[in-house]
């Protein structure tokens, strides 16, 4: 395995198409004022989507195997893209370690009723098992399919849990998964693997429960959202921590004393110190 110490040039395959599906849209900007309003009229139907990825690439000549990183970025299954400031810079640096390392895009959109948006993140988990498997059909990436690791942030972060502890079946083991303020639903899910988990979250996270609850329900003013109207609880990384450690999974959680929910990213669009913090402690976590 790669220490912790960039030792190689990275270039990057952008765009590649993964897989076809059907869905509403596969990428949008987060934080711009008319995103949503522009999205809305496009739920009106579906239509054929081309998925794609950036492929990270370690220029270290004639290394038989590589570990593999598929990288998920969040945004609430409803926005984000895989060129999220984050994932690129994440990305590029474990491809320095000698990582293939991957960064997604996958099927967003819903309707705000809780069917909805369960079936948005089924279709959001089919898509990420599609890039996995097509990551480990190019042989020319020399993926080892020994070491797979995956993480994300947020909504990322629940594709990456879901797709390491589905229920057993035909499909690539997850050694690790870097869980970035993500959550799952249920935890008897933490049963089917004995993947090892890496986790990060606000202790006041205002849109993913810290320990079990309903997401956004706090607001910077106390406000109490109705969001159990529209989906099911969710279990963070405390909970999920708490229950990993029960069932003897390897596990490291770090609670965050500062408020907020995207930790790597500061006010002013830059780097937190908190990003590096993460990078450093996943390339460590992932190397043990």
């Amino acid at each position: 395995m790669p220490g912790t110490v960039p030792k190689y040039e990275v270039t990057v395959e952008q765009n590649t198409v993964y897989a076809t599906a059907e869905g509403y849209w596969s990428h949008a900007p987060v934080g711009e004022k008319r995103t949503v309003s522009r999205l809305l009229p496009q739920l009106g139907r579906m239509r054929t989507l081309y998925l794609e990825m950036d492929i990270y690439l370690p220029q270290d000549g004639d290394a038989s195997s590589r570990p593999l990183l598929l990288m998920m970025h969040g945004g609430s299954f409803f926005v984000g893209h895989k060129e999220e400031k984050g994932q690129v810079a994440w990305c590029e640096y474990f491809a320095s370690l000698g990582y293939v390392a991957a960064s997604i895009n996958y099927r967003e959109g819903y309707h705000p009723v809780r069917r909805d948006i369960a079936a948005a993140e089924t279709r959001a988990l089919e898509d990420a098992d599609a890039a996995l498997r097509y990551l480990l059909s190019r042989e020319d990436l020399r993926v080892d399919p020994d070491y797979i690791f995956a993480a994300g942030t947020s909504a990322g972060a629940i594709l990456a849990l879901n797709l390491a502890f589905r229920p057993a079946g035909d499909h690539p083991h997850i050694r690790a998964v870097a869980n970035l303020w993500g959550s799952v639903h249920d935890l008897k899910l933490l049963e089917n693997s004995d993947t090892a988990i890496l986790s990060f979250q606000s202790e006041h996270d205002p849109a993913v429960p810290y320990r079990e609850g309903y997401p956004f329900r706090t607001g910077e003013k106390g406000v109490h959202l109705p969001t159990q109207w529209f989906s099911e609880e969710m279990y963070g990384t405390l909970a999920v921590y708490e229950r990993a450690r029960e069932l003897g999974l390897r596990v490291e959680h770090h609670p965050c004393p500062e408020t907020g929910h995207r930790l790597h990213i500061g006010p002013d669009g830059g780097f937190t110190p908190r990003f590096y913090e993460i990078r450093d402690r996943m390339a460590a976590f992932f190397a043990e």
